[in-house]
């Protein structure tokens, strides 16, 4: 019987003690994250470590309001430099699905306002491809006015 009973208190004093070890711990992460030299230190480290960056962003689109931001923030971002603004084409051209949603997305948006209107029509025209497939796509619908 007494045996059992120090087992039964040593076990919930060592609980006792891991619970509050863990608990200190939490509440020093927290304490460490509200100094801004201690914010930096860490996203530079989770900036450079691939593995780290990696788990991190998947953390961040499985969050709507991450994803929300982090897609602005690369709109802001492309609109300003043209080097992103081609890295963000690429990647959209290289997902034929993505390409078909962005371009089912933003047709009400050109065919709203005349400029973006008549600048996707110059673009589309100068590929004779997209201009002879968009004529054939006319002449195959009814009502609508044949290619000349």
């Amino acid at each position: 019987m007494k045996t059992t009973v120090k087992r039964t208190t040593g076990v919930i004093l060592m609980a006792l003690t891991i619970s509050a070890c863990s608990q200190k711990q939490e509440n020093s992460i927290s304490e460490m994250l509200k100094d801004p030299s201690q914010q930096e230190k860490i996203l530079a480290m989770m900036t450079e470590d691939h593995d780290l960056s990696k788990t991190y962003i998947d953390k961040m689109m499985n969050n709507d309001h991450a994803t929300g931001m982090m897609v602005d923030e690369l709109v802001k971002a492309a609109a300003k430099d043209t080097i992103l603004a081609g890295k963000l084409s690429a990647m959209i051209t290289k997902y034929p699905d993505l390409m078909v949603l962005t371009n089912h997305h933003f047709m009400p948006i050109i065919a709203s306002d005349e400029h973006l209107s008549d600048t996707f029509c110059d673009h589309a025209l100068e590929h004779d491809n997209i201009a002879d497939s968009m004529c054939q796509k006319m002449k195959d619908k009814e009502g609508m006015e044949p290619c000349h």
